[in-house]
């Protein structure tokens, strides 16, 4: 009978004695390694090259001497890191594209009293003194001095003509830069008010980048959070099929995965619509009416977010509610904040919201996809919570990682009744595949394996006898996102004979 034992190096036909050994690897357990990607623009004083990927970044002065100092991406990597302390942080920077860069400008007055003053830009509190003496042209020339020291993607200077006047400009070309914050404080004692300061939003921005050069520098590198500024139809359209299922990262052909997250601001009309033309199972879009942060930070403290937590099994089927952004700021007007209703609207058409606490922290309430129906146009719920899309990742990489480290070294036959460890059979792969959903089943990535048993397919392929061909119905573990409760009252449990008793 022929030996079970099979080599890869020790020939059989050995004549000198006595003992040889040769190693190789059993396989190892599938272990996910997630990385998140930021990606967007970099500024001309940065030292990284633009759209190939530079990382792991291990802090916030290498992101400011590789992006340049107040740049968008060196904003979206503090952001990052805060939501995600160990994980590791790539990013890909971009060029300005084309276009204009939004200005805003803020005229200020000479109040003639010592007091402090405090203006507040992109979510950040800038607080500088005004004394009683100093005229209109001195209080501008501080808070010049003051906006700029924070080092942010805008720069102040003063205005040539208006010597009180504060020209707020972004650092970057395009139109990420229009409705950045650039206000007063009205939420603290502060000399500066809607009455003696004259603010003019951030806009004139123009230009968006073409993504599709730069996504296709990732090459063969799993990235499986990425983040953006962009909420464009061109910048979404270029992350859709980058990520699709036909011929981007979620094909056969390259199995590499990942999910795009980015953040609009608008009212909910604006959200809606954006939301009723999207239909992509791997992006998700972060909606708010308006907030102090810019939307790339409120992108990169999402995706953050899901880095930690949907990256291993059991944690990536536990619903993301409540989990805090740290470092965001909602609205500072209360009533722009999105109510039940508004989170109906935003969930049903495919937007992500978020609630705050009463001391204004800022918690996920729900990630949605933009996938909302079938090719077909069939309304279909199947993907729309972004677990699902983490699951199903995980879930085929941890059958791929099954069937590889056992069956890929080996011959195919219809049977194998000597039992050879060379040659495999359709039965024996359907047996690893049933064993590795229940591995899914015990890490709580899927459910219902007996039905699975039932339903699983592993045939040889009639046309090609090298392929088998396989059917895997996995039931992804769903989310507790509703607990729906009917509260009926009594005034008392009664029964004919009087005694107490609760009713069926």
């Amino acid at each position: 009978m022929a030996s079970d034992v099979s080599f890869n190096n020790i020939p059989g036909n050995l004549l000198v004695p006595f003992f040889y050994a040769e190693i190789n690897s059993g396989g190892s357990p599938y272990a996910n390694q997630p990385r998140l990607l930021l990606v967007g623009p970099k500024l001309a004083g940065g030292s990284a090259p633009v759209a190939a990927v530079y990382g792991p970044i291990q802090s916030a002065a290498e992101a400011d001497a590789q992006f340049g100092v107040g740049s968008v991406l060196a904003w979206m990597y503090r952001v990052a890191r805060k939501n995600a302390p160990f994980q590791p942080i790539w990013a890909q920077p971009l060029a300005d594209p084309a276009g204009s860069a939004a200005a805003g400008s803020i005229t200020l007055p000479a109040p003639g009293v010592t007091a402090a003053a405090i203006l507040q830009i992109l979510g950040r509190d800038v607080p500088f003194q005004i004394n009683a003496g100093d005229s209109a042209s001195t209080v501008a020339a501080n808070a010049v001095l003051a906006i700029n020291a924070l080092n942010l993607p805008v720069t102040a200077a003063q205005d040539g003509t208006t010597p009180a006047k504060v020209n707020v400009t972004c650092k970057h070309v395009g139109a990420i830069g229009n409705g950045l914050e650039l206000g007063i404080a009205t939420d603290q004692p502060n000399v500066l008010t809607s009455a003696n300061t004259t603010v003019v939003a951030m806009s004139g921005g123009s230009g968006v980048p073409t993504l599709s050069v730069a996504l296709a520098n990732l090459g063969d590198d799993e990235y499986d959070f990425t983040a953006s500024p962009y909420g464009d139809t061109q910048s979404l359209n270029a992350f859709r099929d980058f990520f699709s299922d036909s011929s981007g990262r979620w094909s056969p052909m390259q199995q590499l995965y990942g999910h795009h997250q980015t953040a609009v601001f608008g009212n909910l009309s604006t959200l809606v619509t954006l939301g009723t033309v999207r239909n992509d199972q791997h992006g998700s879009i972060m909606g708010s009416q308006a907030a102090p942060n810019p939307p790339w930070e409120w992108a990169a403290a999402l995706a953050a977010v899901e880095s930690v937590h949907l990256a291993n099994a059991p944690e990536l089927s536990r619903p993301l509610k409540t989990l805090p952004l740290n470092g965001m700021l909602p609205p500072r007007d209360r009533s722009l904040w999105f109510d039940k209703t508004d989170r109906q609207a935003l969930y049903a058409d495919g937007i992500s919201g978020y609630t705050v606490d009463v001391d204004g922290t800022v918690r996920i309430d729900r990630v949605v996809t933009t996938y909302r129906q079938t090719a077909a146009g069939v309304p279909d719920s199947t993907f729309r919570n972004i677990n699902t899309m983490f699951q199903s990742m995980f879930a085929s990489r941890y059958f791929r990682s099954a069937v590889s480290n056992k069956h890929a070294r080996q011959a195919l036959a219809d049977d194998n009744p000597f039992n050879l460890s060379e040659i495999t059979t359709p039965s024996d792969i359907r047996d690893t595949v049933v064993h590795a959903a229940g591995d899914l089943v015990a890490l709580g990535v899927i459910e219902n394996l007996d039905i699975f048993s039932q339903y699983v397919v592993v045939k040889r392929d009639p046309l090609n006898a090298d392929r088998v061909n396989g059917f895997l119905p996995i039931d992804v573990v769903n989310q507790l996102n509703i607990f729906a409760a009917n509260i009926t009252v009594y005034e008392q449990y009664t029964t004919a004979s009087g005694a107490v008793a609760v009713p069926a």
